[in-house]
């Protein structure tokens, strides 16, 4: 899921760009408002239908979007001696630098601010005109280029004749004002180009803020002297140049212009900064501007100075500049496009080795992962960070928890630095008017599992810098932790390039040291936290420490076996409870990389000797200690304790590799191995098919995870929750086998305290499902919750479905319906025609795009697509993105792939929505979008597309069943079947009729069958 950032005060963001998902929530925490519907949705019902195609974009966006409560603060009464100024310090818990005591470092070491790094920021772009972006903390500019790789802004230009004042092109004016700027070409050529407004109409719109998305804002280019090329942009679209400057590229003089309007009582004096760049041998220039304002914010908590023109009110590293790549094109919802993260990755590696400043990246992004470590970028950025040992690369760890095994693509890469997300104290008081004694992790911030990650949290919330257009300035989510770990990493590098001159710039030295020194967080497995909150002074201690004595750890290459995944990962993770037991063990492969200067003989017969140590008494390491004497790979097997592997839940642990003749210090750790064992409830005869968890006490911030063996028999899963106090908010989050979130339940003070949820058809997936039981914090309400919850399970047997047309032109269905439980089950049959579907599937060899025209037909109430890729083709990209156009070129659905698959509903014959991804329409013409944003294009990329276009038909055909009432004892089976009385819709050539059997208790407690014809 990408990471997308909108909104501002009024929201905590769960975002990297386009790792987000769109639910309120009425404090940090848990989301709410969730409108439930099938995964899939050929199933669905006509009445259930038009609640799914207003509501199903976001939920299958898989969108979530925090609120916190905004209370004025108290009035203060003034002592009656007022303090001396001298002897005030402010504390800006606004962005939290005392969670990581990066403010007391760098008040310690003023001179280590961040000076002397550069921090690329790789998002949606910068706006260089923003209060706080402006310069360093030595006055030096904060800014020093900017790329724009995604192509949004590019403009081609053609050649134009000068007339006197008039620019032209064909002999058709498209400018004037020429005498006004003088503008002298020394070669005589003047070309132009434009861009249109119309572009940005799925996104920003309005670019110069007139009310308008109509401009046209054109662009004089020319060569000012000899091989070098200047442009003029009419940044307020009035068709004249006279009241514009001129720009050369940006990374030049740092020269910039504005968006803006020529009525100021229209726009409220609020514009958009730009900056050039010009390709005279592609006849393009490129406009750069942040139009989707997640990359300013991001840029801001990493190195932001005097943020809002508040003095002292800095990011983590205010002394370090910043290098702006837009990678993102924000009229799709901050989509990478083929090559753009590639490309970005290039140019920073590239400024790592020709110059000698340190380089950190930060990119708040990510999609989700289907085979997590496997993607195309996953394994291309490790290469490339292993050939680039001096980059360093931080990435947000993902907004899809707090589900295990959720970390996103590439956070999943072996060499960045993946952040989770954290809520320090004085955050949560002064940004949410809440109390808490410890720092709580985010429940949104993406949990480890197959993989070991995250590396590290960090303050996932902050105030920050923001564009004109952007009204609120707090944002949250894995997109703050990440800028705010890439300043913490500025801060080593450069405290340690200054103190240390001969330290050679090692990335994973910075990352090995924040990781080993990083505080643990009360009730945080390693899953959730990884190796605790970042504390920069203790980093730099142990970086000195290595140092001095001459040690530099080696990135270390781990594999364990995945039983549930059938596949390795870099942790031992047993989701099912099919942990090695009877005398069998997990085997890990350890294969440390070669270290620095090591000669010929040492590679070849050199020792390494490491003692072994567990920290959880359910596990322990085989061996005591091991060895390798030359390159060869080393291996640890694990035992796990069955008789304390009983209670239900997670258990997670590390197995800790010290050097022989060290001391068994956290610091002086070589490796560390992750296991972790899911026991999850069971449901048999025994217990009813019914498990009840009574009594639970939630507190606030906490997560409290169940699991379920839900079995293959399972037609249907019923999950209740309901809350034994009169006040407070909970929430259970549930994820399927594959750790993806398939729904969520909520309750709410004053409303109902009880709320149950249905599953079947295709909803329902059997396997480990996770329920993630977590607890709302308020101002008003800070004590634990008291909660009951359930989990019921229906198992029926179903033999095979028949349906067909009889020759009197009837639809009829036959099954057979056993009951394998000593349960009594009983019901109403029904079955219903709903509109007719066909399948789709293609094989793209040359392309990044796919188009699939489609239109209204007589007799339907909307069209719905089921789209899919396979796993492995979903890993050859960054980013997935879809729309619907109309005729126009306009987004009637715009939005993207968060997963392998998406849904996609449009609704025929109804109001407009104001939400573009909830969509309806008038009659019309449309285009089906895909578009992939290819991770290497250079490379062969055929990918795979299986679609199902269900058609809903504005009324459904019922068909009548019998028996009337299914009544099945236990052990028994019953005979069913529906025939239609009424005329069946006409499935259009290539379509075949579909619909659903129902099996129906009350109106929500009904198994619902998929049928076609």
């Amino acid at each position: 899921m990408k990471y997308e950032m909108r909104g501002g005060n009024s929201s905590i963001h769960k975002g990297s760009f386009r790792l987000s998902k769109g639910l309120n929530l009425p404090v940090c925490l848990v989301y709410s408002n969730l409108t439930h519907y099938p995964m899939t949705c050929r199933t669905v019902s006509l009445s259930f239908l038009t609640v799914l195609l207003l509501s199903a974009a976001t939920f299958a966006q898989q969108r979530k979007t925090f609120t916190g409560p905004i209370t004025a603060p108290p009035k203060l009464t003034l002592p009656i001696t007022p303090p001396d100024k001298t002897m005030v310090k402010t504390d800006w818990s606004f962005l939290p630098l005392g969670a990581t005591h990066a403010d007391q470092f760098v008040s310690d070491h003023p001179n280590t601010d961040g000076r002397g790094v550069i921090i690329f920021i790789f998002d949606t772009g910068v706006d260089p005109g923003i209060a706080g972006l402006q310069s360093t903390t030595e006055g030096k500019r904060k800014i020093i280029d900017v790329r724009d790789l995604s192509g949004t802004g590019d403009v081609s230009y053609v050649s134009a004749e000068r007339v006197d004042d008039e620019l032209r092109v064909s002999g058709k004016t498209v400018s004037r004002g020429m005498n006004a700027i003088n503008a002298k070409s020394i070669d005589g050529r003047y070309y132009y180009g434009a861009l249109d407004e119309k572009r940005f109409q799925s996104g920003l719109g309005d670019l110069n803020f007139n009310s308008s998305d109509t401009d046209v804002f054109g662009v004089l280019v020319f060569m000012d002297s000899t091989d070098h090329y200047a442009a003029y942009v009419d940044s307020d679209g009035d068709r004249d140049l006279a009241n514009e400057h001129k720009v050369t590229n940006y990374r030049e003089h740092y020269d910039t212009f504005a968006f803006h309007s020529t009525d100021s009582t229209v726009s409220s004096g609020k514009h958009l900064t730009g900056a050039v760049n010009i390709y005279p041998d592609r006849h393009i220039v490129s406009l750069y501007f942040d139009d989707g304002s997640h990359g300013s914010h991001v840029a801001g908590i990493a190195s932001g100075h005097n943020i809002d023109d508040q003095t002292g009110f800095n990011g983590v590293a205010p002394g370090a500049q910043i290098v702006a790549v837009k990678f993102a094109d924000n009229n799709a919802g901050g989509v990478t496009v083929s090559g753009s993260m590639q490309k970005a990755f290039q140019f920073a590696a590239e400024t790592a080795k020709l110059q000698s400043k340190p380089v950190v990246v930060n990119m708040s992004f990510g999609i989700g992962n289907e085979l997590e470590g496997q993607a195309a970028m996953d394994k291309w950025l490790d290469s490339l960070l292993a050939a680039t040992p001096n980059l360093t690369v931080c990435v947000s760890g993902g907004n899809e928890g707090p589900g295990l095994s959720s970390i996103g693509l590439p956070g999943s890469s072996d060499r960045v630095i993946a952040s989770g997300a954290a809520l320090p104290a004085d955050a949560a008081r002064d940004l949410y008017d809440l109390y808490l004694t410890h720092p709580v992790i985010f429940d949104f911030s993406s949990r480890g599992g197959e993989l070991a990650k995250p590396d590290i949290v960090s303050p996932g919330t902050a105030v920050s810098t923001v564009p004109d257009y952007i009204a609120g300035d707090r944002y949250n989510g894995t997109s703050m932790s990440s800028p705010y770990t890439t300043g913490c990493c500025a801060l080593l590098l450069s405290a340690m390039t200054q103190t240390f001159p001969d330290w050679k710039i090692n990335a994973f030295e910075i990352k090995r040291a924040m990781m080993l020194s990083a505080d643990h967080l009360d009730g945080a497995s390693p899953l959730d936290e990884g190796y605790g909150m970042i504390d920069v002074p203790a980093a730099f201690e142990l970086l000195s420490r290595w140092h001095r004595m001459g040690y530099v750890p080696v990135p270390v290459e781990i594999g364990a076996g995945i039983p549930s995944q059938i596949k390795t990962g870099t942790a031992a993770y047993f989701r099912a409870g099919n942990f090695p037991e009877d005398g069998e063990r997990e085997s890990f492969s350890i294969q440390p990389e070669e270290q620095p200067g090591m000669g010929a003989r040492q590679r070849a017969v050199g020792m390494e000797a490491y003692e072994l140590v567990s920290d959880a008494a359910w596990m322990a390491p085989v061996q005591s200690s091991i060895y390798r004497r030359g390159e060869v790979p080393l291996h640890v097997d694990v035992r796990y304790n069955a008789k304390l592997l009983q209670k239900p839940g997670l258990y997670s642990g590390r197995i800790w590799a010290y050097e022989k003749g060290t001391l068994h210090t956290r610091g002086d750790a070589r490796f560390e191995l992750v296991n972790s064992v899911v026991i999850p409830h069971t449901f048999s005869d025994r217990n009813d098919y019914r498990v009840a968890l009574t009594d639970m006490k939630l507190a606030p911030g906490s997560v409290d995870r169940e699991f379920f063996a839900i079995p293959a028999g399972a037609k249907q899963v019923k999950i209740n929750l309901s809350s034994r106090d009169p006040k407070g908010d909970c929430s259970v989050s549930l994820f399927d086998n594959a750790g993806q979130e398939i729904s969520k339940l909520v309750l709410r003070s004053g409303s109902k305290r009880t709320s149950t949820l249905y599953f079947s058809g295709t909803q329902l997936t059997p396997g480990i499902w996770e329920a993630d039981l977590t607890r709302t914090m308020s101002s008003e309400d800070e004590h634990d919750l008291s909660v009951d919850f359930s989990v019921d399970v229906q198992p029926l047997e179903m033999g095979n479905i028949s349906t067909g047309i009889d020759s009197r032109g009837r639809a009829f269905v036959q099954t057979t319906i056993a009951n394998p439980s000593l349960l009594n089950y009983h019901s109403e049959p029904s079955a219903t025609i709903i509109g007719y579907e066909r399948t789709i599937d293609t094989l793209i060899t040359e392309s990044d795009q796919f188009r699939l025209p489609f239109s209204e037909n007589a007799g339907e109430r909307g069209v719905l697509f089921d789209i899919s890729l396979p796993a492995e083709d979903y890993d050859l990209f960054t980013d997935v993105a879809c729309q619907v156009l109309r005729p126009d070129s306009s987004a009637e659905f715009n939005s993207a792939f968060d997963y392998r698959k998406k849904i996609v509903p449009i609704l025929f014959q109804a109001e407009q929505s104001e939400d573009s991804s909830q969509t309806s329409s008038s009659k019309g013409n449309y285009t089906l979008f895909i578009r992939g944003g290819l991770a290497l294009p250079d490379r062969a990329h055929p990918w795979h597309l299986h679609i199902v276009e269900t058609r809903y038909a504005q009324h459904n055909t019922y068909l009548a069943p019998s028996p009337s009432e299914l009544v099945l004892p236990p052990y028994q089976s019953q005979e069913l079947e529906f025939l239609s009385s009424e005329k069946l819709p006409i499935a259009p050539a290539g379509y075949r009729l579909f619909g659903s059997m129902d099996l129906k208790k009350t109106d929500q407690d009904a198994i619902r069958i998929p049928i076609v014809w």
